[in-house]
C-alpha cells in the first residue's frame, strides 16, 4: 500500500496518452511543456537534452507525477 508520494518522474514514449492516462486515474494535470538547457542537461546526465514534461498530482496536492519525453 502505498502512503506517501512526494515526488516521482517517468519517462515515456507518448506524453498526451500517458498524462491522459494518469487523468483518468484521478491526477490532475499541472501544466506541460518543454524544458532545456543546461540544468536539464545535468540532472540527466547527457548533453543538449530536451524534454517534455507534463506534471499531474493528487488531489490532495501532496504528490506529483513528472511525466517525461526526450529527444537529444
Amino acid at each position: 500500500m502505498i502512503e506517501r508520494m512526494d515526488h516521482m518522474g517517468i519517462v515515456v514514449d507518448d506524453l498526451a496518452a500517458a498524462a491522459e492516462f494518469f487523468v483518468e486515474l484521478g491526477l490532475e494535470l499541472q501544466g506541460e511543456g518543454p524544458v532545456e538547457g543546461r540544468w536539464v542537461d545535468r540532472v540527466v546526465g547527457l548533453d543538449g537534452v530536451r524534454a517534455e514534461i507534463a506534471v499531474v498530482q493528487t488531489p490532495d496536492g501532496h504528490g506529483r507525477l513528472e511525466l517525461t519525453t526526450t529527444e537529444g
